[in-house]
């Protein structure tokens, strides 16, 4: 969703050319994968480079967007060859050494033991992999949200552009069932299941859960089993087609953010859920790279404050109406591409 966000953006001003590059295959890199010490040697390929530097010269081009901050190699790489006309923007959907960090920390008991032993070097060599990188041919980066731009001055990026979410209007027809919330993510994702988990607990903690049903869409099938065997107010529903999607968030009073520590890039699924009409009960956390004008939603800051969010609000249909009315506030009011070109335009020039 960060890519689509940025080619539509991007195409507002600019005529695109899209240069696809694919992972290494290596042997080699394979068993760096599973020792957790690729960080940024995912595409480094001198044939692709120098495909690229044909294209460029053949096109004439201006500008080059490099997609996700992992292939930077390519822009500087590139630009060695082109020459200081080329201007090189890093289209970051967030920085790779914050998840790292809280791999190392948060959720060290799931690490593979053998990658302890290289986990304070990795960390080390991946922060400052991302500082030579803005200090090298990088004319800028933009960034999804307002704390990744503050981590990319940190590493010395020297132009910074946050590009707030957009939210596409897809409204759908919502009933009127009571007490029933859902979430819709990747399971195996650790700031989810640390989320949902959190979140889980909290409730259970209450005792006053029989008359709620969280519904969780997503993979892995195994963890949400998990989930739902622990819990009883937990109805896990595996993955869905986008069609039944769509059938099952009509049942939804509420969809749920639990997002309680800053990871990396935003929650997408945040203006995913906005864009389908559905209030979201979140966290600050959980709304950065945001922005609208009007319209406000149940925000809460710890899983205590989200179970007794979703106890009091799932099952009052003013509630709930009201903050339907406040999801279409948001909505109209949220920046477009239109909106944000003329930023684009200045920040490149």
């Amino acid at each position: 969703m960060c890519t689509e966000d940025y080619i539509n953006l991007l195409s507002t001003k600019f005529e695109l050319l899209i240069f696809p590059v694919e992972n290494r295959k290596s042997i080699l890199y394979r068993v760096l994968v599973k020792l957790g010490i690729s960080q940024y040697r995912d595409f480094k390929s001198p044939s692709k480079i120098n495909e690229l530097h044909r294209l460029l010269i053949q096109k004439n081009v201006e500008f080059l967007f490099l997609n996700q901050s992992n292939t930077a190699f390519f822009g500087i790489e590139v630009k060695k060859l082109v020459g200081r006309n080329l201007k090189v923007f890093i289209c970051s959907h967030g920085n790779e050494s914050g998840d790292l960090l809280h791999f190392m920390t948060r959720f060290r008991a799931s690490i593979p033991w053998y990658r302890h032993f290289f986990s304070s070097w990795t960390l080390g060599r991946t922060i400052l992999t991302e500082a030579k990188h803005r200090a090298g041919g990088i004319n800028g980066v933009f960034t999804v949200s307002e704390v990744e731009t503050q981590i990319e001055n940190w590493l010395g990026a020297k132009r910074v552009l946050f590009v707030p979410r957009t939210i596409t209007n897809q409204f759908q027809f919502y009933n009127n069932r009571l007490g029933i919330v859902g979430f819709i993510g990747d399971l195996s994702h650790a700031p989810n299941y640390f989320g949902l988990k959190s979140l889980c607990d909290a409730i259970n903690e209450t005792g006053d859960y029989n008359n709620i049903q969280l519904r969780i869409v997503g993979s892995s099938f195994d963890i949400g089993t998990i989930l739902e065997k622990e819990y009883s107010f937990v109805s896990y529903l595996g993955y869905l087609k986008n069609e039944d999607v769509l059938i099952e968030c009509e049942s939804w009073s509420f969809f749920v953010n639990p997002v309680f520590y800053y990871s990396r890039g935003v929650t997408t699924k945040l203006g995913k859920a906005l864009g389908l009409g559905i209030p979201v009960i979140t966290t600050e956390i959980g709304c950065r790279g945001y922005h609208w004008e009007r319209g406000v939603l149940p925000i809460v800051q710890t899983p205590v404050q989200m179970a007794s969010a979703i106890l009091q609000l799932s099952s009052d249909i003013e509630k709930i109406n009201y903050y339907r009315s406040q999801v279409v506030e948001i909505v109209n009011s949220s920046p477009t591409y239109e909106n944000l070109s003329d930023r684009l335009i200045n920040f490149v020039s």
